[in-house]
């Protein structure tokens, strides 16, 4: 239950975004790189966090998430629909698609 969106869709200023997320491991981030307005939360966290820091965020906040590959940031999208949240994508290509964009 993933709501996929291409890099192109989104504007090279990530406007209309309300909350980007970086789920991608510490050695992903380190080689290739991040994007500075981009919230990191380790994927088995996601849930903690959006009860305890990030509790605040409307349900209805476009969120999305971006890992290397849709295999990490696919279920993190379901996670966060499942907590009740209504706008939430991932980015098809994740990182690397984001880059050549040039969001990254």
């Amino acid at each position: 239950m993933s709501n996929r969106i291409t890099a192109a869709e989104l504007s090279a200023d990530l406007s209309g975004i309300d909350l980007l997320i970086d789920v991608r491991a510490p050695k992903g981030r380190a080689e290739n790189g991040e994007i500075a307005s981009a919230v990191i939360l380790p994927k088995p966290l996601v849930a903690e966090v959006f009860a305890g820091p990030l509790a605040s965020v409307p349900k209805d906040a476009r969120i999305v998430v971006f890992c290397g590959s849709v295999n990490g940031s696919g279920p993190v999208v379901g996670t966060l629909a499942g907590l009740g949240f209504t706008n939430v994508a991932d980015v098809e290509g994740g990182y690397a698609a984001l880059k050549e964009r040039g969001v990254a």
